[in-house]
């Protein structure tokens, strides 16, 4: 139902709001009464998001009336925490009631800010909205629709991109990339590399815990680098190639994106392509650290000191800079120009 029903939030829920965005609160129940938006209860978290889903969310739905349920996921975008939005319409309230509801659930999602909300759940009964029903959501949204093969072939191709298709159910922030925080052991890594006191780093996804962490800081030779790439997950790494170019000695950070072929799930495939322009801005942003080529990859197998040589140092700019213009021919180059000037009488000519 698009029409609004001129129903507003009170002033105190908009001041309640304000203050739960900033990660107090875990669970929110709001309810219309007499033509307003008031807040019902709330709760605070004692667990993680999934240990609280379903002892704070079940107590609060009742049978024969609707309601709005925020409840407050543990992840965090660049406004700050991921929401959860849940508009409970049971089969048995009144069919006015549920209308009403409907119409105004766009007023209270703008009066909380949408940027904040990550996922929209709709329910009529328990299992619809349950912690298992929203995995069914999340793996319902992840799974793609049945395709031609041409489709299948560009869709492959789509998924390893950041601009991730709406049609898997990712919220269209993810076309700007997600923002996963680094865990502390990966930020502490990064400052190391920073340093110089190591040259490598391999970075992976907690997809539960929605952060980036730390897998391992091995000293790592150019020749050691493809056995460091994993041949069954994702991986994100940070190398730096030492090489010797035009007679000198050089540093250049390498940031490689392993994807071992299709593999792995379109799930992983999205969250890896869609964290990796964020995690870049803040390696060079937040560490000062100056990525000399980015490459994406299936396989290590190619990863030699040539292959990385021509990379960091393309032919066609080496080129450029080794010939220099050649000369035009000689010979006649044409009429000379005449020049104005005293002649021996004094006549000009």
């Amino acid at each position: 139902m698009s029409h609004q029903t001129g129903i507003n939030a009170t002033s105190e829920l908009k001041d309640f709001l304000a203050q739960a965005r900033g990660g107090a609160m875990r669970i929110m129940k709001i309810v219309i009464q007499n033509e307003e938006l008031v807040l019902e209860s709330c709760g605070q978290p004692a667990q993680s998001w999934d240990q609280d889903y379903d002892h704070f969310l079940l107590p609060l739905l009742t049978p024969q009336e609707p309601c709005y349920i925020l409840y407050r996921l543990d992840s965090q975008n660049a406004l700050g925490y991921e929401w959860i939005f849940i508009a409970w319409s049971p089969d048995q309230s009144p069919v006015r009631q549920k209308m009403v509801y409907a119409a105004t659930r766009a007023t209270l999602k703008k009066e909380f800010g949408g940027g904040y909300i990550k996922d929209e759940l709709f329910g009529t009964v328990e299992d619809d909205v349950c912690f298992q029903g929203y995995l069914r959501h999340m793996t319902s949204c992840c799974s793609p629709a049945p395709l031609t093969a041409a489709e299948q072939e560009l869709q492959r191709i789509r998924v390893t991109e950041v601009n991730v298709p709406v049609e898997f159910g990712i919220d269209k922030r993810v076309s700007q990339g997600l923002a996963f925080p680094l865990q502390e052991e990966a930020k502490r890594a990064l400052q190391q590399l920073k340093q110089k006191r190591i040259n490598y780093i391999q970075l992976r996804l907690d997809v539960e815990k929605e952060t980036i962490e730390l897998v391992h800081t091995k000293p790592t030779e150019t020749r050691e680098l493809p056995y460091r790439i994993p041949t069954d997950s994702p991986r994100y790494h940070f190398f730096i190639f030492k090489h010797s170019h035009q007679g000198r000695t050089q540093e250049a950070l390498v940031f490689i994106y392993s994807m071992p072929g299709y593999t792995c799930s379109i799930k992983e495939r999205m969250l890896y392509s869609s964290c990796k322009n964020r995690l870049l801005e803040e390696v060079e942003k937040e560490y000062q650290l100056e990525v000399t080529k980015k490459m994406e990859i299936d396989s290590g197998d190619g990863l030699t000191e040539d292959f990385l040589y021509e990379e960091v140092h393309p032919m066609e700019h080496t080129l450029k800079q080794a010939f220099a213009k050649p000369r035009g021919p000689g010979g006649k180059r044409g009429n000379k120009r005449l020049i104005k000037g005293a002649g021996e009488n004094g006549e000009e000519i």
